[in-house]
């Protein structure tokens, strides 16, 4: 990874592994952080321009990491997403996951691993909406604006915690997904 190489954010209960990752991943990697999954949506909504990944842990109180990635793979389907857990695997908190799982705890080399292809995978998005027609310099904006473009086609009004508490709703209800 390079200088800057992106913005990550971190959304963890634990204040240790957030100074954690903050210590592995600056200065070439910019890093954001959450105590919890509420707050956490709250940056991506307030910060969507700025955020190219996140990773958020399984286990929290409130909105957990599970609604979290529910909730942007609904309404933000393009922003890359990762999960970590002090479980060994995502299976062990029993629920299947589609992203990728990074265990606690974990080393350096670890965390970039996992990390490194999903902010490719952002850049790429970057280089994507510039190859579209975009003036040079602006592939950040544009495909951060492709990103507000899909979630507001979802909802007039992107409110990512709402949208979470209604998933809690639901499944507290028994009721399937809409």
């Amino acid at each position: 990874m390079t200088a800057t190489s992106g913005t990550a954010l971190v959304i963890d209960d634990e204040g240790l592994v957030r100074q954690l990752v903050h210590r592995m991943l600056e200065p070439d990697i910019e890093v954001l952080d959450a105590p919890d999954g509420e707050r956490g949506l709250r940056l991506v909504e307030q910060r969507m321009d700025h955020i190219d990944v996140v990773l958020t842990d399984l286990l929290m109180p409130g909105i957990d990491g599970y609604d979290v990635l529910d909730v942007l793979a609904t309404h933000c389907p393009d922003l890359p997403v990762a999960c970590m857990s002090g479980f060994a695997s995502h299976t062990s908190v029993g629920r299947e996951i589609l992203v990728p799982f990074l265990p606690k705890p974990f080393s350096e080399e670890g965390l970039r691993a996992t990390l490194g292809p999903l902010l490719a995978r952002s850049w790429e998005l970057h280089r994507a909406a510039r190859a579209d027609g975009q003036h040079a310099g602006a592939e950040r904006a544009t495909s951060q604006a492709l990103r507000r473009q899909a979630a507001a086609a979802h909802e007039t009004a992107l409110d990512l915690v709402a949208a979470a508490h209604g998933l809690q709703r639901r499944r507290a209800s028994g009721s399937p997904k809409r």
